[in-house]
């Protein structure tokens, strides 16, 4: 994970490194284990999202890009993206079944109420 990782922080630069290039050839079977939700918060918020639906993945959608154009602007730790997420998808009224203006309208609110928590 280290360099998919190492690719993540630098984009779109590339920091030289000595890791081994991963060979599939290598490894001809993956095992997986259950995800620790209380530690990936982030994953658990997503499936509740998508178990939910309505408007919860684009209100998750939007709070998240923010948080993250926060946390690269050094304007909050990386750790805060989390928790402004889940404050702004507890926040934003939940609509079952949104039209198109319910859309660009949560989408528009969960925007601000991240902006305003971390900016």
């Amino acid at each position: 994970m280290r360099l998919p990782i190492q690719y993540a922080l630098a984009f779109p630069h590339r920091i030289p490194n000595e890791y081994p290039r991963f060979s599939f050839r290598k490894f001809n079977t993956f095992t997986f284990e259950e995800p620790d939700l209380r530690t990936f918060r982030n994953l658990a918020l997503s499936i509740e999202a998508l178990e939910k639906g309505g408007n919860l993945p684009c209100v998750m959608n939007a709070a998240n890009e923010i948080a993250v154009y926060a946390f690269l602007k050094n304007k909050i730790g990386f750790l805060e993206m989390t928790d402004i997420i889940e404050s702004v998808m507890a926040k934003v009224p939940f609509i079952e079944k949104p039209s198109l203006d319910d859309y660009l309208n949560s989408d528009a609110e969960a925007r601000t109420l991240a902006a305003d928590i971390s900016l």
